[in-house]
């Protein structure tokens, strides 16, 4: 295994360009314009070039579900789109329920007494996609050095397997490694939702 190998591995996976809401048309669209609008700008991420990321279904269903505003008129708003990008990483590790209950915070502004622009669902949803992009905008420098130093940590346990089997259990125990980082990262994830987005339920550690 050489390291130089993981680097086409990592550029392959992750965006080149990160979709900023710039990049989002500022005028709504129709459900058909939006399923064709994220299937250009996330391409790069299917696995297989025939996979569908989101389809009218699901859009759908999201609606109906209560997870994304619906639609107005049967026109999907930029707010709407940030919201469908999000929900696309969401639904890779998260279930249906779960997601529900993460996203029900972009549908409920805080002011009880009124909405302004500065609490409105719209606003929100604005001010978390950009803070989503700037948190994860350096995403292929940090899983690149994170690989570069397990790869030193594997091959120095394996140093003493030759040829071409011993380069396979390399990339077996990354692939185990990234398995069992992305099993604990999803399992936190649940608990933040358990904790804090689970209506009426106890926070752990606290009496009644």
């Amino acid at each position: 295994m050489r390291k130089e190998e993981l680097y086409p591995l990592i550029d392959e996976i992750l965006p080149h360009q990160p979709v900023l809401a710039t990049d989002i048309p500022d005028i709504d669209l129709y459900v058909d314009q939006v399923t064709g609008f994220i299937e250009k700008k996330l391409a790069q991420q299917k696995r297989h070039p025939k996979d569908k990321l989101l389809t009218k279904t699901m859009i759908n269903n999201y609606a109906k579900a209560g997870i994304l505003i619906p639609p107005r008129q049967k026109k999907y708003s930029r707010q709407h789109i940030e919201t469908l990008l999000m929900l696309y990483n969401a639904k890779q590790i998260l279930s249906i329920n779960d997601i529900s209950l993460l996203f029900s915070i972009l549908q409920k502004p805080g002011d009880k007494h009124g909405e302004t622009e500065e609490n409105s669902a719209d606003h929100l949803i604005d001010l978390v996609y950009s803070l989503v992009q700037e948190i994860n905008n350096d995403q292929a420098e940090q899983l690149q050095e994170i690989c570069e130093e397990k790869v030193d940590l594997i091959q120095e346990k394996t140093k003493n397997v030759e040829g071409e089997t011993g380069e396979l259990i390399e990339w077996f125990l990354l692939a185990m490694y990234l398995v069992a980082q992305a099993a604990i990262q999803k399992r936190l994830a649940e608990a933040i939702i358990d904790r804090y987005f689970k209506p009426n339920v106890p926070q752990k550690g606290k009496s009644n």
